[in-house]
């Protein structure tokens, strides 16, 4: 007699396999959790096979209490939309996994908690968009009229970009709704450029003098501001770049030796606007107004 242990082992590996090794078995289980309950007609007009071929995998789904047969319906059990709602998570994890393998593999996943990493398969379909490296400085145009034309805009930046104090400068002109965390370094470059008596680039050039001067007048605004929301990490974990609006989620990660890649995430799907947010507001238990760490400037 096969010993219990055993036996357990075996039922694992053997409801596996019924799940995984029939696509018309998944593909049943997963539709009976979209969509509801199914007669038997509906199952064979959306699966477009002869009813014959249908009806032994439904019947090992039945034999395993996955799926319940009442009358002409076939249901879920409450085992059954369990699995089904585990199977439909790592099927999504894998897809976005395997579209987007060398994105994945490349960069350090660390500065996603685990909690949210277990996850990443809710972001849907994603885009990989490079940075241009003959224009670093330039944001895509995609971007920036995402960004300003958005009802609210959170954002914590790790890596500074010269143009991020006028585009946060202007979400406030415009009345956006509008938290921004930045990294202990970032806050020092910030702070050094709005101090400083030296000018941070010599010229001769009076409008440009002009627009230097306006620049450092709109980093000690925002730094001042208590109506801009800004915050200080103070976490332990390997600090990313993200930005998620009502419209628009963006995330660069570093790679597997901490420095920069030319790479970043985008998406505009609810599903990856929802993750991005739990992510900024992970990010936000960490940190602390900036008015907190400075003194008046």
């Amino acid at each position: 007699m096969k010993s219990k242990t055993h036996i357990r082992g075996e039922t694992r590996s053997s409801l596996l396999d019924t799940i995984f090794l029939s696509e018309k078995r998944k593909k049943l289980l997963l539709l009976l959790k979209e969509e509801g309950p199914k007669r038997g007609e509906e199952i064979k007009e959306v699966f477009d096979f002869p009813w014959k071929s249908i009806t032994p995998q439904i019947k090992k789904l039945i034999d395993w209490g996955l799926v319940l047969e009442e009358g002409e319906m076939y249901i879920l059990s409450d085992m059954g939309a369990v699995i089904a709602e585990k199977v439909q998570a790592l099927l999504n994890t894998l897809s976005i996994y395997e579209e987007n393998l060398d994105f994945w593999y490349d960069h350090d996943l660390s500065s996603i908690p685990p909690h949210l990493r277990a996850r990443v398969g809710e972001l849907g379909h994603v885009n990989i968009l490079e940075r241009d490296l003959s224009n670093i400085l330039l944001i895509p145009e995609e971007i920036t009229k995402n960004l300003v034309g958005s009802k609210r805009i959170m954002s914590f930046v790790s890596v500074f970009h010269p143009s991020s104090p006028f585009l946060y400068f202007e979400y406030l002109e415009k009345g956006i709704e509008s938290t921004a965390i930045v990294t202990k370094p970032i806050l020092d470059i910030l702070q050094t450029e709005c101090t400083s008596d030296l000018p941070f680039i010599n010229t001769n050039n009076s409008i440009f003098n002009k627009a230097l001067i306006e620049y450092k007048q709109e980093i000690k605004y925002i730094l001042n501001s208590k109506a801009s929301n800004f915050l200080v990490y103070q976490g332990d974990l390997k600090p990313m770049s993200m930005i998620v609006t009502d419209r628009i989620f963006l995330l660069s990660l570093l790679d597997k030796k901490g420095k920069l890649t030319t790479k970043f995430l985008i998406s505009s799907e609810p599903a990856a606007l929802m993750w991005g947010e739990e992510l900024f507001m992970y990010y936000k238990e960490m940190s602390k107004p900036v008015t907190e760490s400075l003194s008046s400037l």
